[in-house]
């Protein structure tokens, strides 16, 4: 992974750390979890020519998303965002900056576990989106704009600060 923690270059990313304390069967299932794998996770919030910003739905939890996924060995931050990006929307971006960095941390007993969020502003070269959404293992069903964040969004207030922030 080649990685570089935005949050050693950016003073003004928004930057929290968000903690659950799990059962063991919980923690112990997160070993195979690519997000507490690989580390790093990227999102992307992309707005267009009018403000709509990109998300995409996961029929599994039934919630709008910001589109995004996990870093792969050997991607910077920006490329992971790109491929992501176009994997779960069929929308080429070109990344712009981040603006939060949010460490995501699991506990059971004394033992812990985390990933890095990195929320990046990502401008979008076309609004089609794409009709074949997502990896096989996911349960993305389609990509829409909004003008307004859908009231089942994933981290409805994260989402909506960022879209903010960026409008």
């Amino acid at each position: 992974m080649d990685v570089t923690d935005p949050r050693e270059r950016y003073d003004d990313l928004l930057t929290e750390c968000r903690t659950w304390a799990v059962d063991a069967e919980t923690f112990a299932a997160m070993d195979d979890n690519e997000a507490f794998t690989a580390g790093w996770v990227t999102i992307g919030v992309a707005l267009d020519e009018v403000g709509r910003v990109l998300l995409v739905y996961n029929g599994d939890d039934e919630q709008w998303l910001v589109p995004g996924g996990s870093v792969q060995p050997g991607e910077t931050l920006p490329d992971a965002l790109v491929r992501e990006v176009a994997e779960e929307t069929g929308v080429p971006v070109e990344p712009v900056r981040p603006h939060a960095a949010v460490e995501n941390v699991i506990e059971y007993e004394d033992r812990t576990r985390s990933f890095t969020t990195v929320a990046f502003e990502a401008r979008p070269e076309t609004t089609t989106v794409g009709e074949n959404l997502g990896e096989d293992d996911e349960a993305i069903e389609r990509a829409e704009w909004f003008q307004e964040l859908p009231a089942e969004t994933f981290e409805r207030e994260f989402a909506a600060w960022l879209v903010d922030r960026l409008r």
